[in-house]
């Protein structure tokens, strides 16, 4: 069998197919192996995705790759599978994600210390030993049979752990994990999470229940040089169990045998730029190419793998007890401010609650989905308000680091003392943010410790872990935070739970607000009473009659969920239509919605030629967040009734796309997120 000769590598370049480039005399490259190789006047490096043995390219223009890197094992055939649906489904080129998917190390060209930092990434992780507290929870019957029914599945199967909230779903994890190594001890298990915040928390149970497996977590909050080192660790089997979010899904695991994603309904598990791929999503493809089981967890799962669930594509396994003998879900109440006399924002049953919980020595968490001090800033005597200049919305006041600041973009500027459009003094906050309701309650209740967790107060490593570890430890009595406060944390003492301002998410023109709002509530709710306390749940809204409040009383999930997609299904909607974006912005909003225009002409003209009447363009429209950082954005939805329908005209749109040659820049969403 003659040895090939040549080498087909993906490099991260936008519209760019994998080139072929010769072998050098010498040399024995394996599919998987990275190179590095020349591309005009740069050198770039490259995955090999196939070998070969002829090539149609002229003699005189042949050219070698410079360099094998061979160092680490190739990566494994079913990661480049894996790379290669998420290039074709998500319309990019294999390498923008095969590339991109490796940490920075690896995807850099190797310079002198290239060895020596190589080797200091494998030098092995340092833990502490946990044997010591190693606790193994009785499951109930339900739990029992979650992990029974798992245990006995074999090959590909998508599971749908659905629990209300302190069902002990991560103890059902632990225990089908156990099962796994069981049968064999050199398996390896993803674990996904989608905020980084819950990453240390989740591994200290882990590494607690697992003392003698090697655990490793991955996340951007990560240096480089640690991400590089869990990364490799993984891909040489050297970690059994890789808790990350959604970049680990690009783990190369050589041994997996089992992936898990909690909290499967959480919008961090898109990305929102670069390849907007779902991570979860490709969670169920990886599991299928490795013929393995994939558990997506959560108390409110998202209406699209709910309805997989009802047409019999995933297998639904229900938790409807909480896990802790005598603990009880949140009685709610519905609090409409209207005409009440409020405290700084705060009706009187919200008042007398938080007295009375902080009287008994218990806990209060108030849930509040919008950081800073107040949204805006205004000028009472011309009406002047604190925008962006780069974006169109507004920069939100920061009262304790006397700034305006967007949210957006980055923009900050420090607070004007006067206004800049007619010089008045009396500069007035609109609205509330997590800082200004922390300052109230600080004048409500001097005596009480309270903390806020929020982005800004987070920043700084390991900021996040030592604030929960501050709540577990009973050394805060009132909680106030944003979504970060509102899931995966077992406080003990917590029997209050106040929610402000989700009005704002229930009035709202995106259609998933409301199933979003419901997430959040429940999610929230289900932090108090873990531990037996009687617990309640106030919400502050001037919807109190909604159906979002009756089945968030009753905890009923399913109920609420059915309701939701019989709308969707009524209006025509995901998760019953595909969905993809046409991204486009520039410094001036005509020319994207020319570039927008120009687009959807070939869109018409290719659904004629392929005779696709499943597919819908719609006119382009400017986004709703028009201006970001002083581009110009715009977007064209396409909808097909199915996905074969429209991978098909996709695939063919962006190939002529690609050969545009527009100075607008653009992108695809394939699935969005928001519409």
């Amino acid at each position: 069998m003659a040895l090939p000769r040549f080498v087909c590598v993906a490099l991260d370049v936008p519209s760019l197919s994998p080139l072929t480039y010769r072998i050098p005399e010498g040399s024995n490259p394996a599919v998987g192996d990275r190179c590095v190789v020349p591309l005009g006047k740069r050198t770039m490096v490259g995955v090999i995705v196939a070998l070969l043995n002829t090539t149609d390219i002229p003699e005189k223009k042949q050219k070698c790759y410079i360099r094998l890197l061979n160092e680490i094992l190739p990566l494994g055939e079913n990661w480049l599978k894996l790379t290669k649906f998420a290039a074709d489904y998500y319309q990019h080129t294999w390498g923008e994600v095969a590339v991109a998917a490796l940490p920075s190390f690896f995807r850099g060209k190797p310079g002198p210390r290239y060895e020596a930092s190589l080797n200091r990434l494998r030098k092995p992780f340092k833990t502490k030993n946990h044997a010591a507290q190693t606790v193994h929870l009785t499951l109930n019957e339900e739990q029992n049979r979650a992990v029974d029914t798992m245990a006995a599945s074999r090959g590909f199967s998508t599971f749908v752990l659905h629990g209300v909230t302190g069902s002990g779903k991560t103890e059902v994890y632990l225990r089908m994990m156990e099962k796994v190594f069981a049968a064999d001890s050199d398996a390896q298990v993803l674990f996904l999470v989608p905020e980084i915040n819950l990453t240390p928390q989740l591994e200290e149970r882990v590494r607690s229940h697992f003392p003698d497996l090697m655990t490793a977590s991955l996340h951007s909050g990560l240096s480089n040089g640690e991400r590089a080192k869990a990364w490799l660790a993984a891909h040489e089997n050297r970690v059994q169990i890789l808790i990350g979010t959604r970049m680990a899904i690009f783990s190369d695991m050589p041994n997996l045998a089992l992936i898990v994603v909690d909290e499967e309904h959480d919008l961090s598990y898109k990305a929102g730029d670069g390849v907007r791929y779902s991570a979860r999503d490709l969670a169920v493809k990886l599991a299928q190419l490795r013929n393995i089981s994939v558990v997506l967890g959560s108390a409110t799962p998202s209406l699209e793998t709910w309805s997989r669930v009802k047409s019999g594509h995933y297998r639904l396994l229900s938790l409807t007890k909480r896990a802790v003998a005598g603990a009880q879900l949140p009685t709610l109440s519905i609090v409409n401010p209207k005409d009440k006399k409020l405290t700084k924002g705060l009706t009187p049953e919200v008042v007398d609650a938080i007295a009375e919980t902080l009287q008994k020595k218990e806990q209060v968490i108030i849930f509040l989905n919008r950081r800073g001090y107040a949204p805006v800033l205004t000028c009472p005597s011309c009406g002047w308000l604190s925008r962006c200049p780069h974006c169109s919305t507004y920069a939100v006041y920061h009262k304790f680091h006397a700034k305006l600041i967007c949210h957006h973009c980055g923009w900050s500027t420090p607070v004007y003392s006067r206004c800049p459009d007619c010089g008045n003094v009396d500069l007035q906050p609109m609205g509330a943010g997590t800082q200004r309701i922390e300052e109230t309650l600080e004048q409500l209740w001097p005596q009480a410790r309270i903390l806020r967790i929020d982005r800004d107060t987070t920043q700084r490593k390991n900021a996040a872990k030592e604030a929960f570890e501050a709540v577990h430890a009973g050394e805060v009595d009132i909680l106030v935070g944003t979504q970060m406060v509102a899931k995966g944390h077992d406080f003990q003492k917590v029997s209050l739970v106040v929610v402000l301002n989700i009005d704002a998410q229930l009035v709202s023109s995106n259609p998933r607000s409301e199933e979003r709002a419901f997430a959040n509530l429940m999610q929230v709710a289900g932090r108090a009473g873990r531990f037996g306390l009687p617990a309640r749940m106030i919400v502050q809204s001037r919807f109190g009659d909604r159906k979002i409040f009756t089945a968030l009383a009753q905890q009923d999930y399913c109920r609420y969920a059915d309701y939701l997609l019989k709308v969707r299904e009524a209006e025509n909607s995901v998760p019953y239509v595909c969905q993809a974006l046409l991204l486009a912005d520039d410094a001036q909003l005509n020319k994207a919605l020319e570039f927008l225009s120009l687009a959807a002409q070939k869109a018409g003209t290719i659904l004629d030629e392929q005779k696709n009447d499943a597919v819908v363009i719609y006119d382009p429209i400017p986004m709703a967040l028009m201006r970001v950082a002083d581009k110009e954005r715009a977007q064209l939805l396409v909808e097909a009734s199915s996905r074969q329908a429209m991978g098909r005209f996709l695939r063919r749109w962006y190939q002529e796309l690609c050969g545009m040659g527009t100075s607008v820049h653009w992108t695809m969403d394939v699935d969005p997120i928001d519409v």
